[in-house]
């Protein structure tokens, strides 16, 4: 594939996958040592935490050396969770209909949006076949899934892996998001 999407590595979470269909372990409550956890299924996901981490807490966990050879990489490197956004059809972004409560977008904000110039949001374009509609995530959305979760996922559904998005369409989205996160705001008053 050439553009903006290549084809997933098979089995591996890799950064700015495009997940489709994929449930969600959540903690809903908390009491002394249990937890009551439910499952939210997203329609899609894409994943945030860079390829470097991902790859350094696969070999930790597995006990593996970076290069043949080598010293297994240390259990300093586990991630304790992965980064992911949810991203939602445009069509319902655009209609508010996306979350409960949401706001339709008015003209102008949707030009805003749809050139990739709303703080908050990424549009992923549509590209055949790889990504059969456009989606758009929302930074303030973001969630945490346990690597070991995600990868068993991965490696059990296959399919739900859509795509992963080639330089620079990843360094844009990862550098959107990283501005976005980072940033300092002030509290209304």
């Amino acid at each position: 594939m050439n553009g903006r999407y290549r084809a997933p590595t098979p089995g591996l979470v890799e950064q700015t996958a495009i997940i489709r269909d994929v449930a969600v372990p959540e903690v809903r409550e908390r009491q002394d040592d249990r937890a009551s956890v439910s499952y939210t299924r997203y329609s899609w996901l894409v994943i945030l935490t860079q390829d470097c981490d991902l790859q350094f807490d696969r070999l930790a966990r597995r006990g593996e050396p970076l290069r043949p050879g080598g010293a297994p990489i240390k259990r300093d490197k586990l991630l304790r969770s992965i980064l992911a956004c949810p991203a939602f059809a445009q069509d319902r972004v655009l209609a508010g209909t996306y979350l409960e409560d949401g706001t339709k977008w008015n003209s102008d904000e949707r030009k805003t949006l749809l050139r990739n110039q709303a703080d908050r949001y990424h549009v992923l374009t549509q590209e055949e076949p790889s990504l059969t509609a456009p989606l758009i995530l929302d930074f303030k959305l973001i969630l945490a899934v346990h690597p070991e979760y995600l990868e068993q996922w991965v490696g059990q559904n296959p399919e739900s892996v859509v795509a992963v998005l080639n330089a620079p369409y990843r360094d844009r989205l990862t550098q959107r998001f990283v501005n976005y996160f980072g940033r300092i705001a002030e509290p209304d008053e």
